[in-house]
């Protein structure tokens, strides 16, 4: 008992990281809501099997989002030091370079990693789970005047 009550909170801590990561990398189109793509209320709602669970943790362990995300995180930073430094056009040049080079193939991987990691997350879950991931997703619905419909 006291195992399965560490590994479901192992679990959940990992998933809210993941998603956090997936989160962070996402948030530079200037779109987040909070929460994540696995929010805690999320996990919860989900409801998982044991089975379920682990299936998960495993994929999350097959995906190194940290690295990438740390490694984004970095080429931004250098990026925008180079930014703030740029005094010709040819300055502008290499800094266009090195967003090709560096930044945006990293912005890929990540995007890959992500969209590769929730298509196998969704073959685990029921098509009920997946209904219940849509709408955590999509937000609560609104009617056309903007207020909560009942």
């Amino acid at each position: 008992m006291k195992f399965n009550k560490a590994f479901t909170a192992a679990l959940t801590l990992t998933i809210i990281i993941a998603g956090a990561f997936a989160t962070q990398a996402m948030s530079f189109g200037g779109h987040h809501r909070g929460d994540g793509m696995f929010g805690l209320k999320t996990v919860l709602d989900l409801n998982l099997s044991d089975s379920q669970r682990a299936q998960i943790l495993s994929i999350f362990g097959k995906y190194d989002l940290k690295s990438v995300r740390s490694n984004l995180w970095q080429a931004r930073k250098d990026l925008r030091t180079a930014l703030s430094q740029a005094a010709s056009e040819d300055s502008i040049d290499g800094i266009v370079s090195a967003y090709q080079t560096k930044v945006a193939p990293l912005q890929q991987q990540m995007l890959s990693m992500r969209a590769k990691m929730m298509y196998e997350i969704k073959a685990v879950l029921t098509p009920e789970q997946l209904q219940l991931l849509q709408q955590h997703k999509h937000g609560p619905t609104t009617g056309s005047s903007g207020t909560s419909t009942p």
